[in-house]
């Protein structure tokens, strides 16, 4: 996938600090799209490497295309601030583990998997969170993780195509944070994210 310039810039720098290491007693769970859009609608999330960058700095996003890259779907395990009542999402990994944070500028922010993000450089007027997670619980509506930052209260999950999206929705999607206050082009799908229990950790 192509992502915002920006963006790859922070996460390079962020690939190279040290990450966080799991708690093995801590529950796991795995992210996917909710969507009125069928061709999204109930894919799971993963973890593309961004170009020229460690390993362990990635950009979220979903395939619809059957030649799909062969990429693992994230999961992560949630720490709870009880101070502010909102979470770090901290990935897993067979080796080690990242936080995911929402990275960018001007209300457009990518949804991203960060090593060590408190040692990110961020340039003025640049946003990287990663401690203002809520994860909702509404047996109605799903268990559905939104950004609950700065701004965020008229903010919602959107996918942008990347790589080519046919006219049928097949390719690759980005999943970004989308406030009020953003300006973009009209081609991106409202979704929501949602998270699972990973049944066999």
């Amino acid at each position: 996938m192509r992502f915002q310039a920006l963006t790859l810039s922070l996460l390079a720098s962020a690939g190279l600090a040290t990450p966080v290491r799991r708690d093995v007693s801590h529950a796991v769970y795995t992210l996917r799209l909710t969507s009125s859009v069928k061709s999204l609608d109930g894919l799971y999330l993963t973890a593309t490497p961004s170009p020229g960058s460690n390993s362990n700095t990635t950009t979220l996003g979903v395939y619809t295309s059957p030649s799909s890259p062969s990429t693992p779907t994230i999961k992560f395990y949630p720490v709870h601030n009880p101070s502010t009542n909102l979470n770090e999402l901290r990935t897993t990994g067979p080796t080690d583990s990242s936080t995911l944070a929402v990275v960018g500028a001007n209300g457009l922010l990518d949804f991203a998997s960060v090593a060590d993000p408190a040692a990110v450089e961020l340039p003025e007027g640049t946003t990287c969170d990663w401690t203002s997670f809520l994860l909702l619980d509404d047996k109605g509506k799903g268990a559905a993780v939104k950004y609950a930052g700065g701004g965020a209260d008229e903010g919602r999950w959107v996918a942008f195509p990347v790589d080519g999206v046919s006219k049928e929705g097949n390719g690759g999607w980005s999943v970004k944070w989308k406030d009020a206050s953003a300006w973009t082009t009209t081609d991106y799908m409202p979704v929501q994210v949602v998270y699972e229990l990973v049944k066999d950790e």
